[in-house]
């Protein structure tokens, strides 16, 4: 709804809003009120006054509690409004508010509403224009803001004057302010970049550390140095967390009471860490000794508080709990997250089991596995104890374990099958080194030639960049080939390791590495619970399932020799890393870590 300039309320003429936006725009009709600056009783003026920083607010209190800047703000637009004959109804102060645009400005705002709702206001006074706007849009919307409401905004240190080119000149200020402060903001991202690049801390040192300055060659240097009651026990924190036996609640708990605190400033006071503060301090590579800027790690020069191994720890810590099946609680077991209900499966239902604590009558603790579908009143599989999901999935590790024959017999073919590939592997290597030193003569006389002047600077361009890519492609093939055949090798050998005497491995083992174990083993583990008992059902990864169907030929065709140099489908190493054009995917966590390794068949 519009309204005339002509309308009243409270004796006053009434103002079109500033939340308008056809009134914004003029678009409306709307004839704005220009400030009649002859009539004194509506020359009222109100003050904004702001700093960009915090710290602003704290310089010389002793003198003013606003701090120096506001206060030498406000005696310049005290005097400019003793000019303009205009009392001040109120002042609006800013603290420190860094905010780019104008309309984040909380402040402002509520200087816009007070104007509106007051309409013997006439004049909105500032120090400066650069003080309040940060670019030439935010200032043209302010102007036509207040304009729209018959207000005008004064600035006390700039002298303008009245008419169209007092408004070109407020124009072309307010541009140049935004320049000014876009050169500002490169210069300033330039410097941080270098400072990274040195290994130099962006802002304040983090938990763990001080900044401090030191004495270099005579010269007082700001640096960063370790908290000697701090560091230790962040480095703790870590150590703690990678072991898997706290969650993060339970850490900043045992963190509080050891004493560990935040470092006090101006503005906040020290206490104990937060839960977000710890789990950004356990993600932050700054502990490792490095500096981060804009996603770029660099080395720094501040002394590292943790090692690289438990850093690694902690983020697959991190990454485990991240999982939505698995989340960061208290209660931890090593088959937790890792089995599904088998009585759902069978409905048609993928539900995860749940792993709980529950305390019985003399206090004692039970673990127990339930159904999530029971929860939901999905499933009414029972609260399976721990101790017999243990023995179920014990069983199936038991059921791995290979033939000693059929163990010894692989691992000669592994070898005879290595000693071939590698050969194999010698004799490219050696062409391929060949073609190398072939493009690198080619590429030496095409550089005579052109010096020469017998091709044009075209041509031999063209030509560079085919050698360019011929030889990459090379370096390439060089470098994928290299020890391909070991680590084939390796991989095969660590799962015969793993599978000659699984269970006494298993039963032996920590809990942590019975969860390896398990990952090397199964895709999945279903669980049921049966007149005989609780038992597993399991899906295995695809080398551990190869290796079994080999097993099982090799015990149907026992007393009949094959030859690993044949390359045909009787070798049984072969065809275990060949089969279904598998990957074959080391034991994770256990020696030799072969994450991820892509096999060939290079033996046909």
């Amino acid at each position: 709804m519009t309204t005339s300039p002509n309308d009243t309320r409270g004796g006053q003429p009434r103002r079109a809003s500033f939340a308008g936006w056809e009134q914004l725009l003029g678009l409306d009709g709307t004839v704005p009120l220009i400030a009649n600056e002859d009539n004194a009783a509506d020359n009222n003026a109100v003050l904004y006054l702001r700093v960009s920083t915090q710290r602003q607010m704290y310089t010389a209190r002793d003198i003013d509690a606003d701090g120096n800047s506001i206060a030498t703000q406000r005696e310049v637009c005290i005097k400019r409004c003793a000019r303009l004959k205009a009392p001040i109804l109120k002042e609006f102060v800013e603290p420190g508010s860094s905010a780019q645009s104008i309309a984040k400005r909380s402040v402002f705002r509520e200087l816009l509403s007070y104007v509106e709702d007051h309409p013997e206001v006439r004049y909105v006074v500032i120090y400066m224009r650069s003080r309040i706007f940060r670019n030439q849009t935010d200032a043209a919307i302010t102007k036509r803001i207040l304009s729209n409401m018959g207000v005008k905004l004064i600035s006390a240190k700039e002298e303008f004057g009245e008419g169209y080119m007092a408004d070109a000149m407020e124009a072309i200020t307010d541009i140049m302010n935004e320049v000014q402060v876009r050169q500002s903001g490169e210069d300033i991202r330039n410097k941080m970049l270098h400072k990274a690049q040195s290994g130099g801390t962006l802002g304040r040192a983090r938990i763990g550390y001080l900044n401090v300055r030191k004495d270099f060659d005579g010269r007082l240097v700001n640096t960063i140095d370790v908290d000697p009651d701090r560091a230790p026990l962040v480095s703790w924190a870590f150590k703690a967390y990678a072991s898997g036996d706290y969650s993060i609640a339970k850490l900043r708990g045992e963190l509080t009471d050891l004493g560990l605190t935040t470092r006090g400033s101006a503005r906040w006071k020290a206490g104990p860490i937060s839960h977000n503060q710890l789990s950004n301090l356990l993600r932050d590579p700054y502990y490792l000794g490095m500096v981060t800027y804009k996603g770029q790690v660099f080395d720094g020069r501040h002394p590292a508080i943790i090692d690289s191994d438990v850093f690694e720890r902690v983020q697959e810590v991190l990454a485990d709990r991240s999982r939505p099946v698995v989340r960061d609680r208290v209660h931890r077991h090593f088959l937790r997250g890792m089995m599904c209900c088998d009585r759902c499966n069978r409905d048609g239902r993928i539900h995860r089991m749940i792993y709980t604590e529950a305390k019985n009558r003399s206090g004692q603790l039970y673990g127990y596995y339930l159904c999530r579908g029971r929860q939901q009143q999905t499933c009414d599989l029972p609260h399976l104890p721990v101790k017999d999901v243990e023995r179920a999935v014990a069983e199936e590790v038991r059921r791995l374990e290979l033939a000693p024959d059929f163990v010894r017999e692989m691992r000669r073919q592994v070898q005879e099958a290595v000693d071939v590939q590698q050969a194999s592997e010698r004799q490219m290597r050696s062409r391929l080194t060949v073609q190398l030193k072939k493009l690198e003569s080619q590429e030496a006389n095409l550089l005579d030639v052109a010096a020469d002047g017998e091709m044009s600077v075209t041509a031999v361009q063209e030509r560079l960049r085919k050698i360019a890519v011929q030889r990459r492609s090379v370096v390439d093939k060089l470098a994928t080939s290299e020890q391909q055949a070991a680590r084939q090798a390796q991989t095969t050998l660590a799962y015969l390791d793993l599978l000659a005497h699984p269970y006494s491995f298993y039963v032996s083992a920590s809990d942590s590495l019975k969860r390896k174990i398990l990952e090397a083993f199964f895709n999945r583990v279903w669980v049921e619970d049966e007149q005989s008992g609780v038992v597993a059902r399991v899906e295995l990864h695809e080398p551990i399932s190869l290796l079994h169907v080999a097993a099982d030929e090799h015990a149907k065709s026992a007393g009949v020799a094959t030859d690993a140099l044949s390359g045909t489908n009787d070798n049984l190493y072969l065809r275990v890393i060949c089969s279904s054009n598998a990957s074959v995917v080391g034991p994770v966590g256990l020696e030799p870590t072969t994450r991820g390794l892509k096999v060939r068949c290079s033996a046909n």
